[in-house]
């Protein structure tokens, strides 16, 4: 009984322990992982739900990194989080890229006051497997003095010793049997092509860029010209090291509503004045892969205007000149002082003016300058109260003599020599002049003439001997310096020529110096080419100079320009060089004239034309000619064509051959230039029958047919004796005609059968006079060729030649030696003789 009792109160007891602990496991849940990704290569975002009974202020979590499917534990953390969230979050960040190998995660939770819970399932985030070899990290942003482990996965297991970092070897660590990896520590700012990483036994490599987070921007302020546009600029303690994707991104944030994204280089950015806005709050926001850093700057924009000036333009005069400065923004209400210098010693000026919202000028009148003097000046503005605008870039100019004439002249010797004269004023002001003053002085004869005129232009007769000629202005307060031009003495103008071509900005012109030269070169051109009137247009060069740039405002294109360079020397100006061109090429307007009886044969045509092509009118220089040679057929637009190019633009004859014979073509002329082809000029022509190929056809065969004629009438003798069996060859049945000759036959229609007079051939057994008349052909004097013939009687008297025979030739041999031993019987003989007979048949 008391065993009894003893063993029923154990089973209570443990009974009672049992739920005891049970009670102790219910209390603590285990988490839930419920998420884990990677955030990046580097960084493992993991989520985990908590199901606990008892309210708890914080919670503390312990949680396990493990690698590879050993799950080798690489990391334990600790944190913390409330009791009331349900979804917990840890970001955990790994010094090896997670592309390299499996990364598991597992989770508890800890607590002094209770048992700590079980462990949570293993949450594995796979890493990359691949068939060949793969490096990590790879075309990467990393961190200036960070540790950085590099990967490296092989498709089977290796056992690398070494890998590369920038040229060093570092030793390979085990990470699994198929990924190495090596530690870097301390990496160093790499330029903008990056670093290298490599394995030892692979060709395979990885680039990489360290650089470094942004630091705060320097000197950062911000001010507009024209209060249409606002500048900011910064300085940056260090430059950044990279470009491209992983440079340095700089925003504008404009008083926290919109943002500006910058230029990375120079340090500066614009934005727009926002209307009616005077206050601004701008913050300039650098940033990178690896941070930010940021910069803020607060202003009255009407204390930040420095007006610059748009332009500057001066008009020069002998004794004054004006200078103009040129303001454009919007500045109304506000009051601006605007100033000049000029260098060398001119006090500086200034002059106030109320803004407005357009373009204004401040003009300023310099007086007291010197004539034909080099100055300089520039030019300043201001907001009254702030501080001056930067000076404008300096501008040179030099003041006008006081009267300074440009003469030139043009010398027509046909039919009698005259010279026109024509000058131009220099100086900017000719109000002044009254007259124009002009002498022409001889040497020979000696003499003088003088003679005044209002134009700028006169036109003077002369004799063939050199003279000189001097042109002065007539002003109020006297006459102005003299300008001499010297007339050279009648030549022969052996100019040579040269093709050039302009541009969209300038016609460009060069030319071989002259050694015996004494003064400047003239360039000399019609303003409107070979239009009229000429509108003479000159430029002086200096004598040291041997080229000159002419801007291509005032040219036309497709208008031929001759520019004449006149070289100088005591006798005056002579013509040394013309150069001929155009600004722009375009493609001619003249169609050439076609010759319409050109040299036509059965497989070609020789085209002639006439053209100008060196007439100045053209729009180009001419280049060539195209023909476009077309089948003129009846079927339409689709004909077979094809181009002929004659790059000889002097030639006015081509030959366009491998035609057809008997066909019409179409032949389209057209003269080119650089810039294309003109207009086409038509004319359509046929090629002829080609008779040689027929009657070569038609002659060979019979040719050949006379040769063995001839051969076999020559060898008759030879062939007697032989036995039938030898030439059975000859005996032809019937008669076949060449298939070339048939063709050549029809086409010539020359032989029909109709036409035939032997069309009917009847085949008679011979009687014994004609064997006898057979027998004789042995003699050469005697010959056989009839319109009928008589075959011998073995053949029967049915037979008839072919009805598509016209015409033949009977050829015939008899064999007359029979042996004397052998009776002679009428059918002996008659045997005798067929035996002996032989024919053949040929065409011809």
């Amino acid at each position: 009984m008391i065993l009894h009792w003893t063993k029923l109160l154990s089973i209570v007891i443990l009974f009672e322990n049992a739920n005891g602990w049970n009670s102790s496991s219910d209390a603590v849940s285990v988490p839930t992982i419920i998420k884990l990704q990677a955030l990046d290569m580097w960084t493992l975002e993991m989520e985990w739900t908590m199901n606990q009974k008892e309210e708890r202020r914080n919670q503390t979590y312990e949680i396990q990194v493990g690698r590879t499917t050993n799950m080798d534990i690489v990391d334990r953390i600790n944190v913390s989080r409330g009791s009331l969230d349900t979804v917990h979050t840890m970001v955990w960040t790994s010094q090896l890229p997670l592309n390299c190998v499996d990364h598991s995660v597992r989770i508890r939770l800890i607590s002094d006051a209770s048992p700590s819970s079980s462990w949570s399932l293993w949450k594995t985030n796979k890493g990359e497997t691949h068939n060949t070899i793969r490096l990590f990290p790879d075309r990467q942003v990393l961190r200036e003095g960070s540790t950085v482990m590099f990967c490296c996965i092989y498709p089977t297991e290796t056992n690398t010793t070494f890998m590369f970092f920038r040229n060093s070897p570092y030793k390979a660590n085990n990470i699994s049997p198929q990924v190495k990896a090596i530690r870097v520590e301390n990496i160093s700012a790499t330029n903008h092509y990056g670093v290298n990483f490599y394995s030892e036994d692979s060709n395979e490599t990885a680039v990489n860029y360290v650089t470094f987070p942004p630091e705060k921007p320097q000197d950062f302020r911000c001010e507009t010209e024209d209060m249409r546009n606002v500048s900011c600029s910064w300085k940056m303690r260090r430059a950044p090291n990279l470009r491209g994707p992983q440079r340095r991104n700089y925003t504008l944030l404009i008083s926290d509503s919109r943002a500006v994204s910058c230029k990375p280089e120079p340090n500066a950015c614009r934005f727009e004045v926002v209307p009616q806005q005077i206050h601004y709050n701008i913050t300039l926001l650098v940033t990178n892969s690896l941070g930010r850093a940021s910069e803020t700057y607060k202003f009255n924009i009407t204390d930040r205007v420095f007006p610059v000036p748009v332009r500057l333009d001066v008009a020069a005069g002998v004794l004054d000149s004006v200078v103009v400065l040129q303001l454009n923004g919007s500045f109304k209400g506000l009051l601006l002082s605007c100033q000049i210098e000029i260098e060398p010693s001119v006090p500086i000026e200034g002059l106030d003016k109320n803004g407005s919202d357009s373009m204004q000028s401040y003009t300023f009148r310099l007086q007291h300058l010197k004539p034909s003097t080099q100055y300089s000046t520039r030019g300043r503005c201001a907001v009254q109260g702030n501080d001056w605008g930067r000076w404008t870039e300096p501008r040179p100019f030099n003041t006008e003599p006081l009267v300074t004439i440009d003469l030139w002249r043009r010398i027509r010797d046909d039919p009698n020599r005259t010279v026109t004269l024509v000058w131009k004023n220099v100086s900017s002001d000719s109000s002044c002049i009254e007259a124009y003053e002009v002498c022409v002085s001889n040497r020979y004869p000696q003499r003088s003439v003088c003679m005044n005129v209002t134009q700028k232009q006169t036109e003077l007769p002369l004799d063939l001997h050199m003279c000189n000629i001097t042109v002065r202005a007539v002003t109020q307060s006297g006459l102005s310096i003299p300008s001499h031009i010297t007339i050279p003495p009648a030549y022969t103008d052996i100019t040579k020529e040269k093709r050039i071509m302009g541009n969209e900005k300038e016609f460009h012109l060069t030319w071989m110096r002259d050694s015996v030269a004494t003064c400047d070169y003239i360039v000399e051109w019609c303003m409107l080419g070979i239009a009229s009137p000429c509108n003479l247009q000159w430029r002086k060069v200096p004598v040291n100079q041997t080229s000159l740039n002419l801007d291509t405002a005032d040219f036309k294109a497709g208008v031929q320009y001759t520019f004449t360079i006149y070289s100088c020397s005591a006798e005056g100006h002579r013509p040394r060089e013309k150069q001929i061109g155009y600004l722009e090429e375009q493609e001619p307007m003249e169609y050439p004239t076609l010759d319409t009886n050109p040299h036509i044969t059965w497989s070609s045509v020789n085209l002639k034309w006439t053209f100008k092509e060196e007439d100045p009118s053209h729009a180009g220089f001419i280049t060539g000619y195209v023909i476009t040679v077309q089948e003129d057929s009846e079927a339409g637009s689709d004909l077979n064509s094809f181009r002929q190019s004659v790059d000889d633009p002097h030639s006015k004859s081509f030959t366009v051959s491998g035609l057809e014979e008997d066909q019409p073509y179409r032949f389209l002329l057209a003269a080119c230039t650089s810039a294309g082809c003109g207009p086409e000029t038509t004319g359509t022509f046929r090629t002829r029958k080609n008779y040689y190929l027929l009657t070569a056809k038609i002659l060979t065969p019979l040719l050949g047919l006379v040769c063995c004629c001839i051969c076999l009438w020559s060898n008759r003798s030879m062939l007697r004796g032989f036995p039938n069996e030898t030439f059975g060859f000859l005996h032809i049945k019937a008669l076949d005609l060449d298939e070339d000759l048939y063709e050549a036959s029809e086409k010539i229609h020359s032989l029909k059968i109709e036409d035939c007079k032997w069309c009917d051939v009847e085949i008679l057994s011979p009687t014994v006079a004609e064997k006898t008349w057979l027998a004789s052909a042995e003699d050469p004097s005697h010959s056989f060729i009839g319109p009928k013939v008589t075959m011998p009687s073995f053949l029967s008297p049915s037979y008839h030649l072919p009805a598509g025979l016209t015409n033949f030739t009977y050829m015939s041999s008899v064999q007359q030696d029979v042996p004397l031993e052998t009776p002679e019987t009428e059918a002996t003989r008659q045997d005798s003789d067929i035996s002996g007979f032989s024919s053949d048949y040929v065409a011809t």
